[in-house]
């Protein structure tokens, strides 16, 4: 937010003075004097002396605007809180309103104020980037700022910087409430003074400090003579040279004000400062230099002065310089540095530009913030947010060597009037490891998306290793995470969180699955009768099944693909295959399944089931194999997609392909007394598992082969063998490899019915003449995805 006052003080001191003036009150009078005389302490008072004798708009309106100048943000508040309650209050009003509960930390106030205003209003908040406030608060970070003991103190203290001896030097004004009479600091940070006796804010002059590395803490006397105001130190590490701002008494017969100035000075083996000089651009009867940094790789001094032809206020500027400490002519920071505003205490480290600013959006007063710095060209302005920033005065950045990041501010957790912080680390260490099914990480970069908070606040990750990622998070807050990769499953964490969390690491493992498009999940056969293509009644059973499930799960989608025998033509062959193919998906239709989820093959005669091609004689119920229709569901059918994992599927090892495969109720091939071969009805039964096999090539098949009991050991074990060769031989010729089919003959060992036991009927030892098929690797049906299984 750019600085309100920057504004409106002007238009606004100016008309208040034109309609208090008339007031009949003497206090408001005495008050008013006060506030033309920039004596704003007692001119505060007598505003709170004359609103306690009769509250008027007049008298609240003061006060609330001496105390801002004072920078007493509370009283501020409360008395602009009474001020916009009069039926006098203004647009401008409300502004001050606005910005002094923002300073003050009601937030609650300040967006409240923000809803209740008009739409013609709000145009002028968001001409002075007061909107951007709500930005920030959803943007809050969980880092902390904990004020320097020793240093702080119940005055101002700010600008802490260290020598290369491990000396702290920095500005106070802890000498105590100077004497009315005193020449003092007026709150504007231009370190003016004026010859004017009512020119006072209770404030003593400043001063330069140093704590030596024991913590003793002793006056720093800058050697220019008749200095009321000495700041802004900056010491060197590679020379023993010190730079600050000092404001100098300068006498002269009339009014007048005299402004800051920088001077810098060579230090002794004891830290001493011997002589002095001034920067070339100094001219304190014109305007002030202040806040000086150097950049000693570069040999450039770098400093802030309101001096004729900038971009408004106080502008940033360079001076290069010699060995010998000769300075060329200043160069303006230029329009994306410096603004209409005022721009302060530069500081650069680390490719980075640091500075504060009160005219650059942010959160109010002053804020600091940072621009990469590359080919002496910066890369855009960034406000560093909180908690750097705070609705008060934040400023000085410094950074160490030791990566110790200090700032002062005068925000409500200030003892004095501003008091100096340093950044404490809050942030927990995160770290992801992604993991592909095989246990290796996955390679190539990865889509994160981190949050935090219920505001959904995006943080940073960092993937500076394959399949590992680096953030930092705020304590005691819940976070999300997200990880997308082409042709993966998106992994996503919900219940993310640093709460209760009493190391400085959080550690996950993530597990990453390639999507398998095109799995087929389930498979089917129907059959027809000669030249129709009508759906049979036995065929109603499967199509049911494969409609429910495609309704059920959007992830599946239909192959269909149907045949002919080999009687009449080909062109005949091929419509009439298409014919069963619509018959198929308007059967499904009827359940409402799209007709975009079904993709439909015709294939007439040309992949037949047997040998009964044309000019073969086949048996006529041998021409009922090729009759056919093919059923193929699949799972993730779009190539490239990027599937999320359904939620039926959310418990489920998709690193095992066989888990998203739904159990296939397998045929028990049966055989006629002393007999080992197929019936038609049998090689259809095979057909179905052939055309499972074919397509779900994780799958492997255990044969195992029986007789009854009637006959030796030996005989039927020879007979149970010949029972399960049978079955292998013509999945074999089905193209099923011949590792992917175990067989096993038990003889009469394994009775479905113990006919030894009791006397068994023909049909009972029908039943113990068979081969039964199993998969080994078939998951639990009770852990089934699908509805069907589950119930």
């Amino acid at each position: 937010m750019k600085n309100i006052f920057t504004y409106l003080i002007p238009t606004l001191l100016f008309g208040f003075l034109s309609v208090s003036a008339t007031a009949q009150s003497g206090l408001l009078r005495y008050a008013d004097r006060k506030l033309a005389e920039e004596n704003y302490f007692e001119a505060g008072q007598g505003f709170v002396d004359a609103y306690a004798r009769k509250p008027t708009y007049q008298a609240a309106k003061g006060a609330a605007m001496a105390f801002d100048v004072l920078r007493d943000y509370p009283k501020s508040y409360n008395w602009w809180e009474k001020a916009v309650a009069f039926a006098d209050a203004d647009e401008n009003d409300w502004l001050y309103y606005i910005a002094a509960a923002n300073r003050a930390g009601e937030k609650n106030a300040v967006f409240a104020a923000l809803d209740s205003l008009k739409s013609g209003e709000y145009d002028a908040i968001k001409n002075l980037h007061l909107d951007s406030l709500q930005y920030w608060y959803r943007s809050e970070g969980n880092a902390g700022l904990k004020r320097l003991e020793g240093i702080n103190s119940s005055s101002t203290e700010f600008g802490w910087v260290k020598d290369q001896q491990g000396r702290i030097y920095f500005t106070s004004d802890r000498g105590g409430e100077s004497d009315r009479e005193k020449k003092a600091l007026r709150i504007d940070k231009g370190y003016k003074y004026y010859n004017k006796s009512s020119d006072w804010t209770g404030r003593d002059y400043l001063g330069i400090y140093r704590m030596e590395e024991d913590g003793k803490v002793s006056p720093f006397e800058v050697p220019v003579p008749e200095v009321f105001h000495a700041s802004d130190p900056y010491v060197l590490q590679e020379q023993e040279v010190i730079f600050y701002t000092v404001t100098r008494d300068i006498r002269r017969p009339k009014n007048y004000e005299v402004h800051s100035e920088v001077y810098f000075s060579r230090l002794d083996d004891a830290g001493n400062p011997g002589d002095f000089r001034g920067l070339p651009v100094n001219a304190a009867l014109e305007y002030s230099v202040k806040s000086p940094f150097v950049d000693e790789s570069n040999n450039r001094l770098y400093f802030s002065s309101d001096m004729p032809g900038g971009q408004g206020g106080f502008d940033l500027y360079y001076m290069a310089f010699d060995d010998d400490f000769e300075f060329q002519e200043p160069v303006n920071l230029g329009p994306l540095v410096n603004s209409e505003g005022n721009e302060i205490d530069p500081f650069m480290q680390d490719g980075k530009f640091y500075f504060a600013s009160d005219g650059h959006p942010g959160l109010g007063g002053l804020d600091i913030f940072v621009s990469d710095i590359s080919n002496e060209a910066f890369a855009g302005v960034k406000n560093m947010g909180l908690p750097y920033n705070s609705p008060q005065d934040d400023f000085g950045f410094y950074e160490t060597a030791e990566n110790r990041v200090l700032i002062s501010s005068n925000r409500p957790e200030s003892s004095g009037w501003d008091d100096i912080f340093e950044l404490e680390t809050l942030y927990k260490d995160f770290q992801a490891l992604v993991l592909g099914c095989d246990g290796e990480r996955v390679s190539g970069p990865l889509e994160v998306s981190l949050t935090e908070g219920a505001q959904k606040v995006n943080i940073d990750v960092n993937q500076e290793e394959e399949g590992m990622l680096l953030a930092e998070m705020a304590p005691d807050q819940d976070h999300e995470i997200q990880i997308k990769k082409p042709g993966f499953f998106a992994v996503q964490d919900k219940n993310l969180t640093t709460k209760g969390l009493s190391s400085g690491t959080l550690e996950k493992t993530y597990q990453m699955v390639r999507i398998p498009y095109n799995t087929a999940v389930h498979v089917d056969l129907v059959y027809y009768n000669l030249d129709e293509s009508a759906i049979r009644s036995d065929a109603e059973a499967p199509l049911d099944k494969v409609a429910e499930l495609l309704k059920s799960y959007s992830f599946l989608n239909i192959v269909v693909r149907s045949h002919t025998d080999a009687r009449a033509s080909e062109a005949y062959n091929e419509a009439l295959s298409e014919k069963r193919a619509d018959a198929v998906r308007d059967y499904l239709g009827k359940y409402g399944v799209a007709r975009s989820r079904i993709e439909s093959e015709w294939l007439g005669e040309t992949e037949l089931a047997n040998d009964c091609g044309d000019g073969k004689p086949c048996p006529e119920d041998y021409h009922q194999l090729n009759r056919r229709t093919e059923l193929l569901l699949l799972a993730f059918p779009e190539e490239g997609r990027a599937y999320q994992i359904p939620p039926e599927l959310q418990e489920v090892d998709l690193c095992d392909i066989s888990n998203i495969q739904i159990p296939e109720e397998l045929p028990t091939i049966y055989f006629g007394f002393d007999k080992a071969e197929l019936k038609v009805e049998d090689m259809m039964a095979l057909e179905r598992v052939a055309l499972m096999l074919r397509n779900m090539i994780n799958r492997r098949l255990a044969i195992m082969g029986h007789t009854d009991s009637r006959g030796s050991a030996a005989y039927n074990e020879e007979l149970s063998k010949r029972r399960a060769l049978v079955v292998k031989n013509y999945l074999e010729g089905k193209g099923i490899a011949s590792d992917r089919l175990v067989y096993e003959f038990f003889g009469k060992t394994k009775p479905v019915n113990d006919c030894d036991e009791v006397p068994c009927t023909p049909e009972m030892h029908q039943r113990n003449r068979r081969t039964e098929m199993v998969l080994p690797s078939i998951p639990n049906p009770k852990k089934s995805w699908t509805k069907k299984q589950d119930q």
